[in-house]
Order: structure tokens, then C-alpha cells, then sequence
């Protein structure tokens, strides 16, 4: 595999609701989102139906040569992502383009999102050492992306049963938007006793799955908290409380301050402080970030998972 030639790894922000194409692809892209999100269409040609992709902080997308793209960006917030085109030549060993995976998981396979991150660094360097590693990292990132293997994802080792109210939580959250899911709803989704929920939370993250997963919804709030210019009111209403008042006394038990006082602090705050074991970060990972299986629009309908 050879690098033929690239242009520079770049950052850009697009204001809520803003699209970008249908564009044709004449090299390879790499497409990461820094914050925000996109609904993103590839289709195979002009005249080939499109697949749509919701894509998220925590996800790397590959743009292919002969591709056909659409970038719809977030309704709500400003989006930033970063991007790195480039033209490779005797890919035979990645075999056919087509087989080539659209979305990966940085969080099931944190080496890419380190590489990512190293190219944003390089990108700030100047000089023939950077410009060639820049090279080599984008060629090895290609390679992973396209034949891996990666490690464990984080719900590895997790009962099935787990799993799959994990997953049932994730497809509510992207079918319906973000929202309280009882311990009743995910019981029957998993056809177990709503008691057997409980001790399975209990026995891998620490607490119960209502207090579980509305630290992932603060977690979110918070994000939004630094990242927009919402009111408490419209982030009450999108992390899935009953109002902002009922909002703002949850956070601030949680976060030990007001949500506004959370939001002045800026970037020096951590939305995830409030998370107390590896696990419930990696069940917020998964639930925020990136699904496993990315997840997919059907053409002129809702998303699905």
C-alpha cells in the first residue's frame, strides 16, 4: 500500500442544521466528529440508494474513493469535525473497496482514536518530520480501520442478558431520543423479572439501573451544558427530566453544583466526575458515544438501530 498524496488534517464547525454536499469522492476521507452530530448518506454512485449513518463523538468514518456522501449536521448544536483526505494506490492486500467498513468504533478500539488524536497534533507541527509521520499514521490507520483486529468492546465479558438491555436502552434512546426508561421496560425488553435487573446492575456497575442510567443522561446534560447555548429548560427536556427545575436539583445532587454554576466553569469541569467505576463509564461510552453496530437510518424514515 502506498500514499500517493494528502492534504492537511483539518478542523471545522458547522452552525446547527447546516448540511454539507452530495459530494463525489475522487480520494479517501477520514471523518471524525470532536462534537455533535451528523446523519451521514453514502451511497455507492449518483444513482445508487443511500445508507445512513448516525454518526457521533467516539466514531471514525471512511469516505471511499467513488463514493457518494451527504453530511447532515446536528439540529441543535454546533458541530465539529475533523477530516484528513487522501489517495492510496495497491490497496489489493485491504482487498475490495466495497468490503471496506464505513464507521468504526474508537471506543471498542481506543488505538484508533489514539491515533486520531496524534493526528490532530501533528497537524499543528510544522516541518518534513511531521508531514512524514502524518504519512505513516494515516496509512496505518487506514489498516486498522479496514482489517484490524481490535480488542475486547467495552460490554465484553457482560451477561447476554445485560447485553441486551444495554443494546434495548441504546435503541430507545436513538429511535426516540433520550428519555426515563423504567425498570418494568427494560425487564420486558429482556424478558427477565424487573428484580433480576436490579441485582445485575448492582453487580456490575455499583447502583441500580435507574440511578444508573440517569448518570448517563447527567453526564450527557452536562456535555450540553458546556458545549451549547441551550437553556436548562431545552436540556431538560432532551436528557429525558420531567422539567428544568426537576433537572437542575437532580444535577446538582449529582455534581455537588447548579447547573449554571457547572456551565460557568467552562472546560475546566468534568462532565464525567460524577462517575465512580470504570464500568459505568464504559456503560456511558457506549450509550453516548458510539454503538457498537452504528447506528442506521432507513432511507426516508427514523433511525433504527
Amino acid at each position: 500500500m502506498e500514499l500517493v498524496k494528502r492534504q492537511s488534517v483539518l478542523v471545522a464547525d458547522y452552525p446547527a442544521g447546516a448540511s454539507f454536499g452530495p459530494r463525489e469522492l475522487f480520494d479517501e476521507e477520514f471523518i471524525w466528529l470532536l462534537r455533535g452530530s451528523a446523519i451521514w448518506t453514502v451511497q455507492a454512485g449518483w444513482r445508487e440508494a443511500g445508507e445512513r449513518i448516525l454518526l457521533r463523538p467516539g466514531m471514525l468514518a471512511l469516505s471511499r474513493l467513488g463514493t457518494v456522501d451527504h453530511l447532515l449536521w446536528d439540529p441543535d448544536s454546533i458541530s465539529t469535525h475533523a477530516y484528513a483526505h487522501f489517495t492510496v494506490r495497491n490497496t489489493e492486500r485491504l482487498g475490495p473497496r466495497d468490503t471496506w467498513p464505513l464507521v468504526r468504533d474508537m471506543t471498542a478500539a481506543p488505538v484508533l482514536g489514539g491515533l486520531t488524536t496524534y493526528l490532530l497534533e501533528l497537524a499543528k507541527l510544522p516541518g518534513e518530520a511531521a508531514a512524514r509521520r502524518t504519512d505513516e499514521l494515516l496509512m496505518l490507520l487506514l489498516d486498522l480501520f479496514v482489517t484490524g483486529p481490535f480488542g475486547n468492546s467495552p460490554l465484553e465479558g457482560m451477561p447476554d442478558v445485560l447485553v441486551k438491555i444495554i443494546d434495548s436502552t441504546r435503541a430507545i434512546w436513538i429511535g426516540e431520543g433520550m428519555r426515563l426508561v423504567s425498570v418494568e421496560e427494560l425487564a420486558a425488553k429482556a424478558n427477565v423479572s424487573p428484580g433480576h435487573v436490579f441485582r445485575l446492575f448492582r453487580e456490575n456497575y455499583g447502583v441500580g439501573p435507574a440511578r444508573a442510567l440517569e448518570l448517563v443522561r447527567l453526564v450527557r446534560a452536562a456535555t450540553w451544558l458546556q458545549r451549547s447555548n441551550s437553556t436548562l429548560a431545552e436540556i431538560a427536556e432532551r436528557a429525558g427530566f420531567a422539567n428544568a427545575y426537576h433537572f437542575s436539583r437532580r444535577f446538582s445532587g449529582a455534581y455537588g453544583v447548579a447547573p449554571g454554576a457547572f456551565r460557568r466553569r467552562g472546560a475546566t469541569s468534568d462532565p464525567y466526575e460524577i462517575l465512580r467505576s470504570p464500568a459505568l463509564v464504559s456503560l456511558t461510552q457506549v450509550l453516548l458515544q458510539a454503538p457498537a453496530q452504528p447506528a442506521r437510518l432507513r432511507r426516508d424514515g427514523p433511525l433504527v438501530g
